[in-house]
């Protein structure tokens, strides 16, 4: 049995921050279909393997070029932050992915902010924030 971390979310607690901050277009047993900041995003919690997971699709697999793959590879490096980019189904998704016993509302919310961000970033800076690792 995995400790719970004093603070650390529920899917009951996920699921009141979700209706406080967005707009819920689906429920499911631990899984949302939200509209938050002009995006869709799916929100997953599995307490069986410890994690939650938050995405946004960006663009279809087949309309990615080569550049493409090579700067959201490169961001995944030094430009994101606990977001990433990933490809499933095949679509590039903005991905945040991160244990439940671990997780503060901060740090969901950033969470949020950070999928939305870097999704919105895709052709652009490729940034989930301001912060860039290695930057003077």
């Amino acid at each position: 049995m995995i400790a719970t971390i004093k603070n650390s979310l529920t899917p009951q607690s996920i699921s009141q921050i979700i209706e406080d901050v967005s707009t819920p277009l689906e429920t499911g047993d631990g899984c949302w279909k939200v509209e938050y900041h002009k995006r869709i995003l799916f929100l997953i919690v599995d307490e069986i393997h410890d994690r939650v997971r938050i995405m946004t699709p960006i663009i279809k697999e087949e309309d990615l070029d080569e550049e493409d793959l090579w700067d959201v590879m490169e961001a995944n490096f030094d430009r994101s932050l606990d977001a990433r980019y990933a490809i499933g189904d095949g679509v590039l998704w903005s991905l945040f992915l991160h244990p439940l016993t671990d997780l503060s509302r901060n740090l969901f919310m950033d969470g949020l902010d950070q999928v939305v961000t870097l999704a919105n970033n895709f052709g652009g800076s490729f940034c989930s924030s301001d912060i860039v690792f290695g930057s003077d």
